[in-house]
C-alpha cells in the first residue's frame, strides 16, 4: 500500500529590513514575525509529483496575511501549500516595538512514501 505525505521542510524568515547582529547604540531594533500556528498542507490524492514548494508571504502590521506570491512552483502541489499557508497565524514583525509589514520565505517539500510495498 503507498502513503504519500506532504512535510514542511522548512520555514525562513526574510524581513524586508536587516540589521547587524550586534545594532549600534541608537540603531533601529528589528524583530522578524514568527509563525503562531502552522498549518501542513495535504497530499493531492491525484498526484505523483515530489519536490519542494516556496512561496513569499507578505504580512500586514498586524502579522495577517495580505499576498502570498509563488517562487517555486509545482502545478499539481503548489495550490495545496498555498492554501496551508494562507491558515498560519503569526506575531507581527516589529521595529523599535512597533509593528511593521514584512515578508517571509515558506518552503513546503512534497514527498511519496511507499509503504507496504513487496521487494
Amino acid at each position: 500500500m503507498r502513503r504519500l505525505t506532504a512535510t514542511l521542510a522548512s520555514l525562513v524568515l526574510f524581513a524586508s529590513l536587516s540589521l547587524a547582529q550586534r545594532p549600534e547604540e541608537g540603531a533601529p531594533r528589528f524583530e522578524a514575525a514568527e509563525v503562531v500556528s502552522a498549518v501542513e498542507p495535504g497530499y493531492p490524492p491525484n498526484s505523483i509529483a515530489t519536490g519542494t514548494v516556496i512561496l513569499q508571504v507578505s504580512l500586514d502590521r498586524w502579522g495577517e496575511i495580505e499576498a502570498v506570491k509563488v517562487l517555486k512552483d509545482i502545478k499539481s502541489l503548489t495550490p495545496e501549500a498555498v492554501r496551508a499557508v494562507r491558515k498560519w497565524k503569526f506575531k507581527p514583525a516589529r521595529l523599535d516595538g512597533q509593528p511593521v509589514k514584512s515578508t517571509l520565505t515558506a518552503a513546503f517539500t512534497f514527498r511519496t512514501i511507499v509503504t507496504g510495498a513487496p521487494f
